[in-house]
């Protein structure tokens, strides 16, 4: 089987784009055009040309593609062959060289994954300058140089795949595929109600505005313009208008009363980022009422997916109802077909006690019907004859879920109380409590941050196992002197590039954690797939599935007994799901 790097080079501009329209929004609209592609193989191809009347496509037959973003050049490909732009072969396999770089640990774009890999520099100024140019209006010269940009790109595609590929399971190639899939089936819209959801905000954004006394002088959200009102009428204006202010939250309940256009401000930046969201649901949203975005494999440093950038991350709508519409709702499939929608249960709490090799945890997990009553009664708040804690103290019940939840990877009492909304005592006895009656997971984080150390005295990378047989990277670690106390420091890639990461015991325990939830997750992923199941979306631990009215009750059964049934490389930890049938996204 031979290997051929492909890459498309299409017509963009500001309005024409992937980030604006998605990626089927994109390739339908009126001024796209894939004006060239490239294609360089292991067997010797070396191409670049019009795709649709140059290329001859029957080289990818039965021989794998690779693409440095499969999600777009293979969605694209697949596409073209529904218009009859170019004929269909049937190809091995199509693998993305972007979600293999980010699986190694280097930065996802092909500009800084060549930089780190190989110390070269890939000059991105042609992709710049082919914004809002025809292929038939470049010059002669401009062309040639798109050609040379575009080989240039295919090569370094290919050259990554050699250099890499036997780094990169095969498991880990199935979630990537998974995910792709997942995205290319799109997601069903209730187009009626985003209409009407559109008109709300657009109402209430007009109102916003017109309660504003300086719209129409200065910028909206100048906060000059917000000072010099409050002083007009003779008010002291709060340090900050952050949600999270507590000052600041209090001076506006005092005041938005007899001032409607204090809250106008604060409300205009959220009202005009739900209407964005809005708008990326339209324009992405394609005639047959389905909306096509993005999610990214390997998202995180830990592994777990994320958005794919722009207005709209699926990986965090907005819980309920907001200034009138319900971001979520409109998710609803077609009359005559369901979502079938399940979750892992307490999914970190699980991975948590696993790595700290809390077997007596683990077992109560096991066997307890309501895992935060078990550790109530652990903590020595609550005693089994006493009864059923959900029922009988409902309170308590939640004040050990926050401890559980919150307390794991060593939060100081002063974060936690900001978490919990505790007092700075209710908050410091928590957390002794969690640390006095959770010895192995504070052992954990002991572990991790001698073995931090010791990576750094022997001036070797630091990675961390999982038991699915992954790393997490980190590479050589700094340390910086803050405060009189050494702190140590990592480079890890973010989306496009290496961000700085500031290491501890604890912050290393939840990266471990949250990796082991992401593989689990993964793994329940591709054996749905395998099942024949059509995911059309997946946030954090949640996976939705679109299905025949008929059949949704048998689904969700088996997809409940198929997440509680762990990996066969962690057969140990004890997993629990539940899920429900609906008309409409909701939660």
């Amino acid at each position: 089987m031979d290997t051929i790097a492909i890459d498309f080079e299409s017509y963009y501009d500001k309005k024409c784009s992937i980030k604006v329209l998605g990626l089927l929004g994109y390739f339908s609209h009126h001024e796209f055009d894939a004006y060239r592609v490239s294609a360089i193989g292991d067997e010797g191809t070396k191409f670049v040309g019009c795709p649709k009347t140059e290329f001859d496509w029957s080289i990818i037959k039965g021989n794998r593609v690779v693409a440095h973003n499969a999600q777009f050049d293979e969605t694209l490909y697949l596409y073209g062959v529904d218009q009859k732009w170019w004929p269909y072969f049937k190809y091995a396999q199509w693998v993305c060289s972007a979600d293999l770089v980010a699986y190694c640990g280097l930065p996802r774009s092909l500009k800084g994954a060549t930089a780190v890999m190989y110390d070269l520099e890939v000059d991105k100024s042609t992709r710049d300058n082919m914004s809002g140019k025809r292929w038939e209006s470049m010059s002669k010269e401009f062309q040639d140089e798109v050609d040379e940009y575009a080989l240039k790109d295919s090569e370094l595609c290919l050259k990554l795949w050699q250099d890499l590929e036997h780094k990169w399971p095969e498991q880990e190639r199935q979630i990537s595929l998974a995910n792709r899939r997942c995205v290319q089936r799109g997601i069903p819209i209730d187009t009626e109600l985003l209409k009407k959801s559109l008109l709300e905000i657009n109402k209430r954004l007009f109102e916003a505005e017109n309660s504003i006394p300086w719209i129409d002088e200065k910028p909206t959200l100048s906060r000059k313009a917000f000072n010099d009102e409050c002083k007009k009428m003779g008010l002291t204006p709060p340090a900050s208008l952050a949600l999270t202010d507590e000052e600041a939250n209090k001076w506006i309940k005092e005041h938005e009363g007899k001032y409607p256009w204090i809250s106008a401000v604060r409300n205009y930046r959220r009202i005009n980022a739900l209407k964005k969201k809005l708008e990326s649901f339209e324009h992405a949203t394609m005639g047959d009422h389905r909306y096509y975005g993005g999610l990214l494999y390997f998202g995180a440093h830990t592994g777990r997916f994320s958005g794919s950038g722009g207005n709209l991350n699926l990986q965090n709508l907005p819980r309920g109802k907001l200034f009138g519409v319900d971001l979520r709702s409109l998710i609803a499939p077609k009359k005559g077909k369901k979502l079938v929608v399940a979750d892992l249960s307490q999914i970190e709490v699980r991975t948590l006690s696993w790595l700290a090799d809390d077997r007596k945890a683990l077992n109560e997990i096991a066997e307890s019907s309501d895992i935060y009553e078990y550790f109530a009664i652990r903590f020595g708040r609550w005693k089994k004859e006493q009864g059923v804690l959900k029922e009988k103290n409902p309170s308590l019940r939640h004040l050990v879920k926050t401890m559980v939840l919150g307390c794991g990877y060593s939060v100081s009492a002063k974060k936690f109380a900001m978490i919990s909304g505790m007092s700075i005592m209710e908050s410091n006895q928590a957390v002794y409590l969690y640390r006095r009656k959770m010895a192995k997971v504070v052992h954990l984080w002991n572990k991790l941050q001698r073995r931090l150390h010791v990576a750094y005295s022997l001036g070797e990378d630091f990675n961390l196992e999982l038991p699915s047989g992954r790393s997490l990277r980190y590479g050589r670690i700094t340390t910086v002197l803050q405060y009189e106390r050494r702190n140590y420091m990592a480079l890890v890639s973010k989306g496009l590039k290496k961000v700085p990461m500031n290491l501890y015991g604890g912050l290393l325990t939840e990266n471990m954690s949250q990796a082991l939830a992401r593989d689990i997750f993964s793994d329940i992923i591709t054996r749905l797939e395998k099942k024949g199941l059509q995911i059309i979306f997946h946030v954090h631990d949640e996976v939705v599935v679109e299905v025949d009215e008929e059949n949704a009750e048998e689904t969700l059964e088996l997809i409940i007994q198929e997440m509680k049934t762990p990996p066969k490389w962690l057969p140990d930890i004890p997993l629990d799901a539940e899920g429900k049938i609906l008309d409409r996204y909701e939660k």
